[in-house]
């Protein structure tokens, strides 16, 4: 699987915000994070890897909103690239 173009990015990020949002504790801080990666969204692999980094310096259940997001990028990204 290569990196997916800037264009899929923004989609599958938001989507994923989307889908995920009623799990969301911290929902203002992660509309946050999202917003700031969805403008400048290079790939999903990097914006997964910005989130794990992010996730060492916050505190748990912030921790566990990232894990939940990045679990439903991934999902998104699987299921657009077998189709």
């Amino acid at each position: 699987m290569g990196e997916s173009p800037p264009s899929d990015c923004h989609e599958i990020i938001r989507s994923a915000f989307d889908n995920v949002a009623a799990h969301i504790f911290n929902l203002a801080a992660l509309q946050m994070t999202v917003d700031e990666f969805a403008t400048e969204c290079v790939s999903i692999d990097s914006i997964m890897r910005d989130l794990e980094s992010r996730m060492d310096e916050a505190e748990i259940t912030l921790r566990t909103d990232m894990r939940i997001l990045i679990n439903e990028i991934q999902h998104l990204k699987e299921r657009k690239s077998s189709r």
